[in-house]
């Protein structure tokens, strides 16, 4: 069965439903393979957001999926302890959310896995991979923008939230943090074969940058980025 990705027909009994924020003709899903890319903490990563993500994976007719529990990869985000005990509070946090929510993943339908951050960090490629981000980040201007500017929008809801440290601590952070993470979401990602990238925001100008510089010149239909968006269901009537 072919399914639409802009369709929502989510079960009676979840509270929230959710659809792939995508316009234009419907991406072909049928037999893809996909990525679901978790953050852990965030709340539309648990509970019914995330059953109703899993129920829109399923519903769309996917042929195997991952689930990547980016764990390890907000250590970058903490201010306390040693490297050691950054990695080691992010991991337990990621086994945490494993345990949470194992009932909502054991409801894939399709093939599927679970891959911790750290799995991806050890790949053979990854060394290569960040050195050509960090290269590019340093020769391409408009790449450097791109960086710089998704680290100016986090810093402004930071500052926004009255949550704001050194800002230039923050910004080291935040570079450090991208520099890690687009060239495993898209470059590793697509070498290993990966059609789409499932998460809830819009893609960022340091991501989309980076597919643009490091996939779509050898593979441009992987690792195509699919937005979710969530609404409430409305009760149903007597």
């Amino acid at each position: 069965m072919t399914t639409s990705l802009n369709e929502t027909r989510p079960l009676a009994s979840a509270s929230h439903k959710a659809a792939f924020d995508v316009s234009g003709a419907p991406i072909a899903s049928t037999g893809a393979s996909a990525i679901l890319l978790v953050s852990v903490g965030a709340d539309y990563h648990e509970g019914e957001k995330l059953g109703a993500t899993i129920d829109l994976i399923n519903r769309s007719d996917f042929g195997r999926v991952s689930v990547s529990v980016a764990d390890t990869l907000q250590r970058h985000n903490y201010g306390e302890g040693d490297a050691r005990e950054r990695h080691r509070r992010a991991f337990r946090e990621g086994t945490e959310w494993i345990e949470r929510n194992q009932s909502y993943l054991d409801q894939l339908d399709c093939p599927h896995a679970v891959a911790r951050w750290d799995y991806s960090l050890a790949s053979p490629d990854y060394g290569d991979l960040y050195d050509s981000v960090e290269g590019a980040y340093s020769t391409d201007a408009a790449y450097r923008d791109a960086i710089d500017t998704t680290v100016d929008r986090f810093i402004e809801r930071r500052r926004a939230s009255g949550n704001l440290i050194d800002e230039d601590e923050l910004r080291n952070r935040c570079r450090t943090y991208l520099f890690e993470e687009c060239p495993i979401i898209m470059p590793l990602w697509a070498r290993e074969g990966f059609d789409f990238v499932i998460y809830p925001q819009k893609i960022s100008a340091a991501m989309g940058r980076t597919r643009e510089l490091f996939v779509e010149p050898s593979h441009p239909d992987r690792v195509q980025w699919l937005p979710l968006r969530f609404k409430k269901r409305k009760s149903a009537r007597p």
